[in-house]
C-alpha cells in the first residue's frame, strides 16, 4: 500500500473512532465533554485528541495541551472525575535546566456554550518565570481558513485590508496589543502602526465547505500580562504568556473555551462579546449620544453649529492645555484664581505670571465651555492622563521653590518630588545610553525618569501616593466640570512596562520581581469609573495599547492613530458594541482616495475626527476637506449608536463589494463599501430580529435617502441595491419595540 493510501486509510478509521465515541460515550483512556453540538476528546494524559462537530458533521484530529517551556513531565498523571461531566488531571512538570518544580492542574468542563479549559499552576519552590503555553493543532486541507483579531490580514504596515477575511493557514506571530518591552529595543513612545498585533485573544479555524467552524477564545477576566500568538503553515496555534511569576503559596490560573460555530469571523466574536459583556458594552448610554466626528481642541469661540453637524460633529476632547502642566488637571484652588495654561515655554512655568502662549483660564471658565457646548449639541471630554505628570522636570529633585505644603501645585518639581516621588517608573540599568539617544538624545538615563513630552516624566499609578491624587483629581472633575461629559485617558503606551522597584505579587521580569503597569493601571482604572459614571460622564481611552483585558468598563475610544490601517483595525474589534472616534492627522489622510477612507470607516463603524478650529495635531477647517465631511456626514451620522450585528453570516454582498450589519436604534444600517465599478450589487441580510417597515439608501453628497424595494423571507431580506461612488448606506426601520440585541 502506498504513503498516501496509508494516510487515508488511518484518517478514515480515526473519523469512524471518533465518531464511535461521539455518539456512544468515552472508550478506555478517553473522555468526551460535550457542550451542545460540540465534543472534545482528553485523552488520560491530559491532551486533547479530536473534536466532533456534529451539526456541521464535522470530526477532526484536533490535538491539544499545555505547555510550560523548558518543562518535562516528572511522575504519573492523575486523573479525576468531575460532576456535570467534567474531568481533572493533576501532573508535576520539572524545568530542565534549574530543576524548579510546578504543579499543573488541568480541567475541562462542559458549559451551555463551550468547552471550559482551566489551568492552574502550583508552583514549589524559589520565583521563577517560563513561557506558559496553549497549544492546537488542527488538521490543515486547502480549504482551512485561519482568523483572528489581527492588526492586518497580511501583517502589512502601509494601506488598510479588510481584517474580516480569513487567510490561508501560515506561518505567523502577533503580539496582544503591543510587543513587550525589550531592552536591546523597549519602543518607547510605541504607537499600534505594526501588522503583527492582535487585540481580543482568540483563534478560529474555518471550513467553509461545510460552514465550520472552531475556535479556542482566552478569558479577558484573567490576569493577563504580555502575550503573543504564533501560528504554522501545519495548523499549530500557540498562546504564550509571559512574565508570570511562579512561587511558592501562589496558584496562577488561567481560562479558555473551546467552542463550535459557523465558518464566519461573527462565531467566536458573538461568543465572547456575549461572554463578556462588560468589556465590550459601554457602561454609560451617554457614551453612544455624544459618538460622531470629533474634535482635539483648545478653541473656545462660538462655532458654525450647522456646518458642524453637517460634518456629524459631535465631541471635542478638549485639547491638553487647560491645566498648568499634566497631571494637575484641576489644581486646589477656588474658583477665582486664574492660571496660565500649561506650555513647556518656561516662561509659562510660573502660575502667577502673565507669560502665557497658551492663555489663562480657571474653573469657571472650564465649566462655561462645557456649558456652551452642551448648549449648542455638542459635548466636551476633559483631558486625562494616568502615567505622564509634570512638566520642565530636572532630574536631580531642585531646590524646593515653595516652602508652603498648599503652594506645592505651583511648580510642578515641587509637587513632583514632595508629593509623588516614589511613583517615579526609573530606567532600567539594562537599557543602555546609545538605546536611550535614540528615543530622545540622551536626556533620559539609566536609573533616571523617563522623559516624554513637555519634559515631563512618566509615573506608575499603581503607587497608592499617586492613585489616591489621581482619583481625587476625578473627584474634583465631577464637582467642579458638572456639564462636561467626562474624560479621555492619554497615552496607554506606557502601561507596558514593568517597575522594577515594586513588586505586584504577579510579574516575574528581567529574573527579579517586578510590578506590571497593567496591573496598575487595571487597579486604578476600578477606582476611576465608579466615580465617572456616578455621576452620569463617561470614561473614553486612547489606547496606544490595543487589547480588550484594559478596557473593562470603559465607554468608548477616542484614538490618536485610526488614520493608520493597522491600528483602526484593531480597535474596530474592541469596539464592537461601543463607540469609536479615530485621529486624522490632516486632509492629507484622505488623499489621493477620500472615498477610500471614509468607507473604511463606515465599513468598521469608526468615525474620523472632523476638520474643527485650532485641532491640535489633527485636521483642520478648508474648503476642500469640509466639502468630503459633508458629503459622508449623514452617512456617519446614521451609524450613531452602533452594535456589530453578529448573528452567523449576517450580511452578503455581490460584486467584491464590502458590507457590514449594525443594529441602531430603530433599526439596522448596512454601509455596503468598496463597490467599484458596480453599478448595482445584491445584498442578503440575515442578521435581523425585526420585522423591517422601510428602507432606503443613503449616497455620499445626498443628505435624503432613497426609497428601497426589499423582499423578505423569513429568515433573509434580499434587496438590489444601486451604488454611487462604489458605497450606500442602507437604512432599515423597524416595527416598534421589536429590534432584539444581536
Amino acid at each position: 500500500m502506498s504513503g498516501t493510501n496509508r494516510k487515508k486509510l488511518s484518517l478514515v478509521i480515526l473519523y469512524i473512532f471518533l465518531g464511535s465515541l461521539a455518539h456512544g460515550g468515552a472508550a478506555k483512556g478517553l473522555t468526551a465533554i460535550r457542550s451542545g453540538p460540540l465534543t472534545v476528546f482528553v485523552s488520560d494524559n491530559a491532551e486533547i485528541t479530536g473534536i466532533e462537530v456534529s451539526d456541521r458533521r464535522l470530526t477532526r484530529s484536533v490535538r491539544g495541551s499545555t505547555v510550560l517551556a523548558g518543562c518535562t513531565v516528572q511522575g504519573p498523571v492523575i486523573r479525576r472525575e468531575l460532576p456535570g461531566g467534567g474531568v481533572e488531571f493533576r501532573r508535576e512538570l520539572v524545568q530542565d535546566a534549574t530543576q524548579h518544580k510546578v504543579q499543573l492542574i488541568e480541567r475541562f468542563r462542559p458549559t451551555p456554550t463551550s468547552v471550559r479549559w482551566e489551568l492552574e499552576l502550583s508552583p514549589g519552590n524559589d520565583p521563577w518565570t517560563t513561557p506558559i503555553g496553549t497549544h492546537l493543532r488542527y488538521p490543515v486541507s486547502p480549504g482551512v481558513k485561519f482568523w483572528t483579531t489581527w492588526s492586518d490580514p497580511d501583517q502589512q504596515v502601509k494601506g488598510w485590508r479588510d481584517p474580516l477575511v480569513a487567510m490561508p493557514v501560515r506561518d505567523l506571530k502577533l503580539w496582544y496589543g503591543a510587543p513587550p518591552v525589550r531592552y536591546e529595543e523597549p519602543l518607547i513612545g510605541f504607537v499600534p502602526r505594526r501588522g503583527d498585533l492582535f487585540s481580543v485573544p482568540l483563534a478560529t479555524f474555518m471550513e467553509p465547505e461545510k460552514d465550520a467552524g472552531f475556535s479556542v477564545v482566552l478569558s479577558p477576566r484573567d490576569t493577563l500580562l504580555d502575550m503573543s500568538l504564533e501560528t504554522t503553515a501545519g495548523g499549530d496555534v500557540t498562546f504564550s504568556r509571559l512574565f508570570h511569576r511562579l512561587s511558592a503559596g501562589k496558584a496562577v490560573q488561567f481560562s479558555l473555551d473551546l467552542i463550535a460555530h459557523e465558518a464566519d469571523w461573527r462565531g467566536p466574536m458573538r461568543w465572547e462579546t456575549r461572554a463578556y459583556p462588560e468589556y465590550f458594552n459601554a457602561t454609560n448610554a451617554l457614551a453612544d449620544e455624544i459618538a460622531g466626528t470629533g474634535a482635539y481642541s483648545l478653541y473656545e469661540k462660538d462655532l458654525d453649529a450647522d456646518k458642524m453637524r453637517r460634518m456629524a460633529f459631535r465631541t471635542n476632547w478638549k485639547a491638553s492645555y487647560d491645566f498648568p502642566y499634566p497631571g494637575m488637571f484641576l489644581p486646589p484652588v477656588d474658583d477665582t484664581r486664574v492660571w496660565n495654561r500649561f506650555s513647556d515655554d518656561p516662561r509659562a512655568a510660573d502660575p502667577d505670571t502673565e507669560q502665557a502662549p497658551n492663555g489663562r483660564t480657571s474653573i469657571p471658565q472650564m465649566a462655561d465651555y462645557s456649558r456652551r457646548m452642551r448648549a449648542q449639541g455638542f459635548y466636551v471630554l476633559n483631558y486625562f492622563n494616568v502615567s505622564e505628570f509634570g512638566a520642565l522636570i530636572r532630574y536631580p529633585a531642585p531646590p524646593r521653590r515653595y516652602p508652603r505644603d498648599e503652594d506645592l501645585w505651583r511648580d510642578a518639581n515641587d509637587f513632583l518630588y514632595n508629593r509623588l516621588n516614589d511613583a517615579i517608573l526609573r530606567v532600567s540599568s539594562g537599557i543602555s545610553p546609545e538605546v536611550l539617544a535614540k528615543f530622545d538624545g540622551g536626556k533620559t538615563k539609566p536609573g533616571g525618569p523617563y522623559y516624554t513630552w513637555g519634559d515631563g516624566i512618566v509615573l506608575d499609578c499603581g503607587e497608592p501616593a499617586y492613585a489616591d491624587f489621581l482619583v481625587n483629581q476625578a473627584r474634583r472633575h465631577v464637582e467642579k466640570l458638572p456639564e462636561s461629559s467626562g474624560i479621555c485617558i492619554d497615552r496607554m503606551d506606557w502601561i507596558r512596562f514593568y517597575n522594577e522597584e515594586r513588586d505586584d505579587g504577579v510579574s516575574w521580569f528581567s529574573g527579579r520581581p517586578t510590578r506590571s503597569l497593567i496591573i496598575s493601571w487595571n487597579k486604578l482604572f476600578a477606582r476611576l469609573t465608579p466615580i465617572m459614571h456616578g455621576a452620569g460622564k463617561v470614561v473614553y481611552c486612547n489606547d496606544h495599547v490595543r487589547r480588550i483585558d484594559v478596557l473593562l468598563h470603559a465607554d468608548g475610544i477616542f484614538d490618536e492613530f485610526d488614520n493608520i490601517g493597522p491600528a483602526l483595525n484593531l480597535n474596530a474589534f474592541l469596539t464592537v458594541r461601543r463607540p469609536a472616534i479615530g485621529w486624522t492627522s490632516s486632509e492629507d489622510d484622505l488623499k489621493p482616495d477620500p472615498d477610500a477612507y471614509f468607507q473604511r470607516n463606515l465599513y468598521l463603524g469608526v468615525y474620523p475626527m472632523a476638520p474643527y478650529p485650532e485641532n491640535d495635531h489633527s485636521v483642520r477647517p478648508g474648503e476642500w476637506v469640509e466639502r468630503q465631511y459633508m458629503d459622508y456626514g449623514p452617512m456617519l451620522d446614521l451609524m450613531r449608536g452602533k452594535k456589530w450585528v453578529l448573528a452567523p453570516h449576517a450580511v452578503e454582498v455581490s460584486g467584491g463589494a464590502k458590507a457590514n450589519l449594525f443594529q441602531v436604534p430603530g433599526g439596522y444600517v448596512v454601509p455596503v463599501t468598496f463597490g467599484g465599478d458596480n453599478r448595482e450589487v445584491v445584498v442578503k441580510i440575515r442578521g435581523v430580529s425585526a420585522r423591517i417597515t422601510a428602507a432606503e439608501a443613503f449616497y455620499p453628497g445626498s443628505p435624503q435617502g432613497a426609497p428601497l424595494r426589499i423582499a423578505q423571507a423569513e429568515n433573509q431580506l434580499s434587496l438590489t441595491l444601486p451604488l454611487q461612488r462604489g458605497c450606500a448606506m442602507v437604512r432599515l426601520q423597524s416595527a416598534a419595540n421589536t429590534t432584539k440585541p444581536q
